[in-house]
């Protein structure tokens, strides 16, 4: 739950026709037909922990020389770090608080400071991104990171990114025959089973299914999780070398909602960090997505392509919750009222978005050109249902403390809004004698919502331009500096007020850093300066329950690290580290100086990989990292903040043949920590799993 009613949704599509260096993916190389000239091929660095050209660009223009900051997780570091959901592969990226799985409707993940956007395939969707975060990571063939305003390119829903853009690139039907069968089971009585089947049908046609079921408890008391996930997708290349992609995915996550252990209680003697915050006889949350989405990309000659996307998606969210309300019911020590509610909501959306791009030089000067224009249009419904007659007092202390959840209350709150997105882009990628690279692009947007706030029906349009212009210079091969400037603007989605319609949130980003991209070295990496700032943000309003203003200034400074370093076949390196300053600068209800909830001021990760390549223990890897934060506020205004931590994991894998049986630890020193968490913007916290354990076995064949 949220300042508002709570839906969501990002959407599914294909992206700007990315694939994998097949050598990279251990499969034969492919038919050269596949692979049209405006196809973007990502290349490995050895072992493939870095690439060299992202499509989150939208441009086959090389990483190190687009003046931003974009960290990409490749499947080799998603299976050698035996991971599993979104939040435990972006602890790997630096200045990003993920949202973790049990907040799988409360709340985005966090870059730089300030809430970003999820996008699947390139395509972004309405309101809570959290909510399609993918139920495994299984169909995830990399997640692309590019941080601050990103509106120049991407938007949808109610606008475009303007704190990060986290792009799930899915996998997608493929040249070559093969199966894979995987199992998972370990700690809190996990256990998953999946697939994955790519056939050739002919020298032009392939088609694929991915499925993955999974049954869980967690490691809070009580909590039960269902998981439901199948991609099927097709890819044809054409006599005219057009390439369609054709891709279904359904999800469904069944779970009890947590909403958090009160922060006062941490410390009282008797109380069990784990045990469940509300009725455990509730009703669990269950959110379904369904997306059917085409794309097609054609050659008009050379270096000129034509690219459409088009999709359909579907949301179905179903929530119910029982927690403290701290503004309406105090607690006394260990003791808190508990009260109930439900919010159910739905999504109904089309995207469309066509570009081109052409890649022509004027004199010494090469030019990479994009030009697009994108169409959305969305339908949402929502309703809300609070019982503010508490369901009686809960005990933090009193193990047998619990509640009955009883009749589900009424809904008596209800909104209908349309939002419709028309935005035109321009980009050029400039390269002047190979040395100096400038990137100048555009975006205009109309955004139109219309909303039945109070049963009145405004209706509002905004006219919006979000510029981005920076520069890379080569110092040498693979080390160049850079700077950047970008702008972004979206509706803001979290907002709940019957008296105003929303004004459009408005960011603008400064970054300047180093890049380094040595492939000899197997050295690649950014580190950066950044200086964000959001005006216009939706907050809680601190006066009124379940009430939303919009007012005052946000700002987010810091540097960030993040380096693979892979000297050989053997050894993997990642290091990443963030130093981030986020906090109000100017509010007329909030305290300027106060620092933004769940962003600690330092946090970083290290994580190695040895591989065992030839003798007698050819094929076996081991691996170790830890995870450091420090500590962070809660709420705004400041009231409490959670303590800092620093835990420790390790894998383990062994290949034999068409096996891989994979082994992962979580929290070796079993050490206790408690990490932010987001509910009703109360000062809450989840205590982080204790030690634990998951044994992975997957065929290939």
């Amino acid at each position: 739950m949220r300042s508002a009613p709570i839906c969501a949704a990002a959407l599914l599509s294909s992206p700007l026709a990315a694939q994998t260096d097949p050598e990279s993916q251990n499969s034969s190389a492919p038919d050269q037909s596949w692979t049209p000239s405006n196809t973007i091929v990502v290349t490995g660095i050895r072992q493939n922990y870095a690439i060299d050209v992202a499509s989150v660009t939208r441009t086959p223009v090389p990483l190190v020389n687009v003046p931003q900051s974009i960290q990409v997780l490749t499947d080799t570091l998603i299976k050698e770090q035996e991971l599993n959901t979104l939040d435990e592969a972006l602890r790997n990226v630096s200045g990003i608080i993920p949202s973790l799985s049990s907040e799988l409707v409360l709340a985005n993940p966090i870059v730089r400071g300030f809430e970003a956007e999820l996008f699947t395939d390139g395509l972004i969707g309405y309101a809570d991104t959290a909510v399609a975060d993918p139920a495994s990571l299984i169909a995830v063939e990399r997640i692309e990171v590019a941080k601050g305003a990103t509106s120049a390119l991407f938007g949808g829903g109610t606008g475009a990114p303007v704190g990060g853009l986290i792009n799930i690139v899915s996998k997608t039907a493929e040249p070559g025959t093969k199966f894979s069968i995987r199992g998972r089971a370990g700690s809190f009585d996990t256990w998953q089973l999946g697939g994955d089947a790519n056939l050739q049908l002919d020298d032009n046609l392939s088609v694929r299914l991915i499925a993955e079921y999974q049954d869980a408890e967690d490691a809070i008391d009580a909590v039960e999780i269902e998981r439901f996930y199948v991609n099927a997708s097709v890819r044809a290349l054409l006599p005219t070398d057009t390439e369609i992609i054709a891709r279904f995915t359904h999800s469904r996550v069944e779970q009890l909602e947590y909403a958090g252990l009160p922060a006062s209680v941490v410390d009282l003697p008797g109380v069990d960090p784990f045990r469940f915050s509300g009725a455990t006889n509730a009703p669990p949350t269950v959110v379904e997505n369904l997306s059917a989405d085409f794309s097609l990309s054609q050659p008009l000659g050379d270096n000129l392509t034509f690219d459409f996307r088009a999709r359909r998606y579907e949301n179905d969210f179903r929530e119910f919750a029982t927690t403290i309300l701290t503004s309406f019911f105090p607690g006394t020590g260990s003791e808190f009222p508990i009260i109930s509610a439900q919010l159910p909501a739905k999504v109904d959306e089309w995207t469309l978005d066509s570009s081109i791009t052409a890649i022509f030089d004027t004199g010494p000067i090469n030019h990479t050109l994009l030009v697009g224009a994108q169409y959305d249009a969305t339908d949402y419904e929502a309703a809300t249902g609070f019982n503010l007659v508490p369901l009686g007092i809960l005990d933090f202390a009193d193990p047998d403390s619990d509640l009955d959840f009883g009749p589900i209350p009424p809904l008596d709150t209800f909104v209908a809004n349309d939002y419709r997105t028309t935005a035109f882009y321009v980009q050029d990628q400039i390269s002047i004698f190979d040395r100096l690279h400038i990137l100048a692009s555009v975006r205009y947007s109309e955004l139109t919502l219309r909303e039945n706030l109070g049963g009145n029906g405004n209706r509002e349009t905004y006219k919006e331009w979000d510029p981005r212009i920076g520069a890379t210079l080569d110092i040498v091969d693979g080390l160049a500096v850079f700077a950047g400037y970008a702008e972004g603007s979206r509706l803001a989605i979290f907002f709940n007020n019957p008296d105003i319609a929303p004004k459009p949130e408005r960011a603008r980003n400064f970054e300047a850093g180093i890049k380094l991209g040595l492939a000899e070295l197997g050295l690649s990496g950014t580190l950066a300066w950044f200086d964000s700032k959001r005006t216009n943000v939706p907050t809680p309003d601190p006066n009124t329950f379940f009430s939303s203003i919009q007012t005052g200034e946000q700002r987010s400074e810091g540097i960030e690290l993040d380096l693979i370093w892979e000297p050989n076949s053997n050894w993997s390196f990642l290091a990443t580290y963030a130093y981030t300053d986020a906090r109000v600068t100017f509010d007329t209800v909030i305290p300027s100086g106060d620092e933004l909830p769940r962003v600690p001021d330092h946090a970083g990760r290290f994580a190695a990989r040895y591989r065992f390549i030839g003798g007698t223990l050819d094929g076996l890897a081991i691996g170790a990292g830890l995870t450091a934060a420090s500590s962070a506020e809660l709420t705004l205004p400041n009231s409490v903040r959670s303590d800092s931590y620093i835990v420790f994991d390790a894998q383990a894998s062994y290949d034999l043949g068409p096996a891989r049986l994979g082994l992962r630890i979580d929290n070796i020193f079993d050490e206790q920590y408690f990490l932010p968490y987001q509910y009703l913007a109360q000062s809450v916290v989840r205590p982080g799993n204790p030690r634990s354990a998951y044994l992975t076995l997957n065929f290939d064949f």
